[in-house]
C-alpha cells in the first residue's frame, strides 16, 4: 500500500533547494486509481465503455503512457498531441483525433494509420474527400462531431450544426473507401442535466443516421472531478460523482440497445481529463514578500494563477500553509490576497485568505491538475519543475525547470 505524502516546512524547503522555490507534485497513483473508478462506474451498467484520456488536459507523457498501459485510448486535439501519443507507443488504432484545427497532413497519417479522426467541419469534409480520392484502395473510418442546443444560453463553436451535420454524412456516403463509424459531441458544461440532454440527442441522431447501430458513440468530456468541500461549495450547481454520471449516460445507451446483441452494441466512448486528473497535482509556492497596501494586505508568492487556474479568476483552490516554527508570530488572523510574481495587476492565486502568512512560508494548492501545467505560458519566468514522490525511490522528476535556452532556443539574434 503506497504510504500517504508527508509534507513538512522541513521537506518542502529541501525540494526547493533542488527544485526551485516553485513546482508541482504529482501522484499518479492516484491518477490510476481514478481512471479504474470512473471506467468501472460505467462498465457495471454498460460493459462497451471505454475511456479516451483527453491530452490537453493534461499531456505529462507519464500520465498519458499509463492510460495506453491500462487499456485507454488517446483523445488528442492537435498534430503534436498525435505525435506524442504515437511517441509513447499508442497503436493509431486507439487514437481519437478531435478539435477545431487539424491540418491535411495530420489527418491523412491518422486514417492511414487506422486512427479515429471526428470532422469538425464541412472544410474537414473537403480535406477527407481529396484523400480518399488520392488513396482509393485504402478504407478508412471517420466520425462526426455533432452540435445541437443542450438547453444553456452559451452557443458551442465546435462541431457541425444539424443541418452541416446532414450535408457531411450525405458527402462521405458517396465516398466508396470512407465509412462514418459513429458520431461524437463535447460540450463545455459539466452538470448532470446537461448530459441528460446531449445523450438523448446523440441517441435520437444514431437512430436517425444509420441503418443499424453505430460502430461508437463518443459522449465527449465535462464531467467534474472529485473535490473537497470547500471547493464545491464555490460552483453554482451539485457536483456529481462518477456513478451519477454513469446512472445517467451509460444507463440510457444501455436501454437504447438493450435488444442488440452484445457483439453489435456501439462502443461508449468518454473522454474525462479534469475527472481523472484534478485532484492528482498539487502546486507549491513560496511567500516572497508581504505588504499592506491602503488597508489591503498582500503576499506576493513565487507562483503564478496561470500555474494552477489560467481559466477561471472566481475559484479559491483548497491551500494548506506550512511555515517554519517562529517565535513571537502574531496570532490575530488577517485577510489576506495571495498575489503571483508577473506583472499582470489580476494575477491573484487566492483571494481572502484568513490567517498569518509570513516570507519564507509554503503554500500547497490543491487540485491543479488539469489545465495548468500545459496551459502555463514562459511569460517572465521559465516553467517550473513537476515532481512526484515513491516511498521506495523518493522524489522523482517528472518535468525538469525549464531555462533561459529552453525560451530562447528558437529566437534569432
Amino acid at each position: 500500500m503506497k504510504k500517504t505524502l508527508n509534507l513538512t516546512w522541513n521537506t518542502l524547503n529541501n525540494l526547493e533547494n533542488i527544485y526551485g522555490e516553485s513546482f508541482y507534485l504529482l501522484d499518479s497513483e492516484k491518477f490510476k486509481k481514478n481512471y479504474n473508478e470512473f471506467l468501472k462506474s460505467f462498465r457495471k451498467i454498460y460493459p462497451n465503455s471505454f475511456i479516451a484520456y483527453s491530452y490537453k488536459t493534461n499531456y505529462i507523457p507519464k500520465l498519458c503512457k499509463l492510460v495506453n498501459q491500462m487499456g485507454g485510448y488517446a483523445e488528442v486535439v492537435s498534430e503534436m498531441e498525435f505525435n506524442l501519443a504515437i511517441k509513447i507507443g499508442v497503436t493509431p488504432k486507439k487514437i481519437i483525433y478531435n478539435g477545431p484545427y487539424k491540418s491535411e497532413n495530420s489527418i491523412k497519417k491518422c486514417l492511414l494509420n487506422g486512427g479515429m479522426v471526428n470532422l469538425d467541419s464541412l472544410s474537414e469534409v473537403d480535406i477527407i474527400e481529396k484523400i480518399a480520392h488520392k488513396y482509393p484502395k485504402i478504407n478508412m473510418s471517420v466520425g462526426l462531431r455533432c452540435n445541437f442546443d443542450i438547453g444553456t444560453p452559451l452557443i458551442s463553436r465546435f462541431g457541425l450544426d444539424i443541418n452541416e451535420f446532414s450535408e457531411a454524412f450525405k458527402r462521405i456516403n458517396k465516398i466508396r473507401n470512407i465509412n462514418v463509424k459513429g458520431i461524437h459531441c463535447h460540450f463545455p458544461n459539466r452538470s448532470l442535466e446537461t448530459f441528460i440532454s446531449r445523450i438523448d440527442k446523440m441517441l435520437y441522431l444514431s437512430k436517425k443516421f444509420f441503418k443499424n447501430s453505430p460502430e461508437f458513440i463518443d459522449i465527449g468530456g465535462g464531467y467534474f472531478g472529485k473535490m473537497d468541500l470547500v471547493l464545491k461549495k464555490q460552483f453554482n450547481c451539485e457536483i456529481p460523482s462518477y456513478q451519477e454520471y454513469a446512472d445517467i449516460i451509460a444507463t440510457k445507451i444501455e436501454n437504447a440497445y438493450k435488444n442488440i446483441n452484445n457483439s453489435k452494441k456501439p462502443k461508449l466512448f468518454l473522454e474525462p481529463g479534469t475527472a481523472l486528473v484534478a485532484d492528482t497535482m498539487k502546486f507549491v509556492v513560496k511567500v516572497i514578500s508581504t505588504k499592506n497596501v491602503r488597508n489591503k494586505c498582500i503576499a506576493i508568492v513565487s507562483g503564478s494563477k496561470f500555474n494552477i487556474s489560467p481559466t477561471s479568476d472566481t475559484i479559491n483552490l483548497p491551500i494548506k500553509v506550512y511555515r517554519q516554527c517562529r517565535k513571537n508570530i502574531a496570532n490575530k488572523q488577517k485577510t489576506i490576497d495571495i498575489a503571483g510574481y508577473t506583472c499582470i495587476e489580476n494575477d491573484y492565486l487566492y483571494k481572502k485568505y484568513k490567517g498569518n502568512l509570513e516570507i519564507g512560508d509554503y503554500i500547497v494548492f490543491n487540485n491543479v491538475g488539469s489545465y495548468s501545467l500545459v496551459m502555463k505560458p514562459p511569460f517572465i519566468l521559465p516553467n517550473c519543475a513537476a515532481i512526484e514522490h515513491s516511498p521506495k525511490k523518493g522524489y522523482n522528476i517528472i518535468k525538469r525547470q525549464e531555462n533561459l535556452k529552453d525560451i530562447f532556443n528558437t529566437f534569432r539574434f
